[in-house]
């Protein structure tokens, strides 16, 4: 009997070691730097935080500059804080992107490519790279144009749900082709296409050219309603140029619907080398010009609801933004304030939208 109770104790003690061990094992996956440094916490909510993303990124900017559309990525160091504490510190591979800004800028807009890293990572399985607008060049204007850029977006966040999602960050850039000389800018991320797709519960289109007939009909005119608010000519409907392109999953509602993305051109960001789109017949980018389908009065009206219904937050938004200048924040209401006056004229659908709708 009394060996009996021994063993039991002795079973006892060795459970009782064996579950406080598998405590603290626990505990480190969740707390050790070193163990968590093996996968990345990028979560489906990132681009729905309001905090300002820092990160750094290691590379030869000098190479990125002299391989302009390559298609050849070039190896980079990311890092950036897990919830504040934790470091994470992983090798990705980066390139340049975009038509116009990759032959223009000094710094392009980056392609950031997790898939040959060993990131594993929170995001559809699908999803491995992420658009980065950068600064383009290393002065004040140029930050202040991408700021202006960034605002654009959430504009039309707030308007739509069918927009691309951005979340503004800081960068600090490490060249290590220049002895690892440093500095950090202002960028924006943009959210990936089929993050957005999942979203929305819906999946990309892929089509070069396509019949306006197949568009949504008040998203298409909401999407052309927002290009003319910020003073956008810059896209193509039927191209697709500077648009993407979803269907929803529910076979119920069988259109396509727009998303509009690259703002740069417009007279709300008002870039020194913005140009109106050509055969269009205005002179400056801050005339406004209506490109969207011709569609029905009621059509129009109900979108010009829409757009009071979101005034005063989108004004909200614009006087919240702490880090665009006061000349700029003063020029981006004054633009949006004009948009507001113009849509609450009686002749506005006469005048400015039927005269140039096609």
């Amino acid at each position: 009997m009394i060996k009996l109770k021994t063993i039991l104790k002795r079973i006892v003690l060795f459970v009782s070691c064996f579950l406080i061990h598998s405590y603290f094992l626990s505990a480190q996956t969740v707390t050790d730097p070193t163990i968590i440094n093996d996968t990345i916490h990028f979560p489906s909510d990132f681009f729905d935080k309001g905090k300002t993303f820092e990160l750094q990124l290691e590379f030869d900017i000098k190479q990125i500059t002299i391989n302009k559309n390559s298609e050849d990525y070039l190896p980079a160091i990311i890092t950036y804080f897990l919830e504040d504490s934790v470091e994470i510190r992983k090798s990705i591979q980066v390139k340049s992107r975009g038509i116009f800004r990759e032959e223009y800028c000094n710094i392009p807009p980056l392609l950031l490519n997790f898939k040959k890293s060993e990131i594993k990572d929170r995001l559809p399985s699908e999803v491995n790279k992420i658009k980065v607008v950068t600064h383009c060049f290393n002065s004040k204007q140029y930050e202040n144009y991408l700021l202006k850029e960034y605002i654009a977006y959430k504009l039309f966040n707030i308007i739509t749900d069918y927009s691309f999602k951005v979340r503004l960050a800081r960068i600090k850039y490490i060249d290590t082709g220049r002895k690892n000389k440093t500095y950090t800018k202002w960028a924006f991320l943009i959210e990936p296409e089929n993050m957005l797709a999942e979203r929305l519960n819906a999946y990309p289109i892929k089509m070069d050219k396509m019949s306006h007939n197949y568009l949504d009909t008040l998203n298409a005119t909401i999407m052309t309603f927002f290009q003319y608010m910020i003073g956008n000519t810059d896209f193509s409907l039927t191209g697709r140029h500077n648009i993407k392109l979803i269907k929803l999953k529910d076979f119920t509602k069988p259109s396509i619907i727009p998303i509009p993305y690259d703002f740069d051109f417009s007279g709300f960001v008002n870039t020194h080398y913005a140009s109106p789109m050509e055969g269009i017949t205005i002179k400056n980018v801050t005339e406004r010009y209506y490109r969207g389908i011709c569609r029905n009065n009621d059509t129009y009206n109900h979108v010009i609801d829409i757009f009071f219904e979101k005034k005063d937050e989108i004004f909200e938004f614009i006087y919240s933004c702490e880090y665009l200048d006061k000349k700029n924040k003063k020029y981006v209401i004054s633009y949006i304030e004009e948009f507001y006056e113009e849509i609450n004229k009686p002749d506005f659908i006469e005048d400015q939208i039927r005269t140039t709708c096609f």
